[in-house]
């Protein structure tokens, strides 16, 4: 992905630049940097709104405010200087953005990990690997009740030993890509 991250941002800075230098040059910067201003006050009160209670609520604001006043800028740029042309290239931006795909991945690992149901034996071996993933990303959260996350990693060991017992060469390579840096604690208790 963070190739793919790279990719886009270039590719996004290469077609929008030379949008917005032209914008810049017809309209004025005055109206651009008014509206990014503005749009990006909202995307940062919008997203303070959304992420209530969290505790990683600044870190979504700066993103709001980011996303926002960029995004604004380049929308109008890009409508400006090439009409509909612009909007649907804009369109296209947006949604092959790494934040929009990533959203809809989230999503279908979600989707498709809540179909899983009974003990773990029963799911096929990818849908325990799925199942492990959405795990991950929920055991991380800030805002989740410690009830919740005793639960959830009760059910990641069970997942741990049902994945290991039905293929261990797998398992001792799979863990080596799933624990970032590498530990991995062969002797676990069981």
């Amino acid at each position: 992905m963070r190739l793919y991250r790279y990719l886009w941002a270039t590719t996004a800075a290469v077609i929008i630049s030379p949008a917005a230098l032209f914008d810049a040059i017809a309209y004025g910067w005055l109206r651009m940097a008014a509206m990014g201003l503005v749009m990006a006050l909202l995307g940062g009160l919008f997203a303070l709104v959304i992420a209530e209670g969290r505790a990683d609520r600044w870190l979504w604001a700066r993103r709001g405010v980011m996303w926002a006043g960029f995004g604004a800028v380049a929308a109008d740029a890009l409508v400006a200087t090439l009409g509909r042309t612009g909007a649907l290239i804009g369109s296209v931006i947006l949604v092959t953005s790494p934040a929009v795909l990533g959203s809809v991945r989230s999503y279908l690992l979600r989707r498709s990990s809540h179909r899983t149901s009974g003990p773990p034996e029963m799911p096929a071996t990818c849908d325990l690997l799925r199942r492990w993933e959405w795990t991950t990303a929920e055991v991380t959260r800030a805002d989740l009740p410690m009830s919740r996350r005793l639960a959830l990693l009760e059910e990641r060991s069970k997942l741990l030993d049902e994945v290991e017992r039905r293929d261990p060469s797998h398992f001792a390579t799979w863990m080596a890509t799933a624990v970032p840096d590498g530990r991995v604690d062969h002797q676990r208790p069981r």
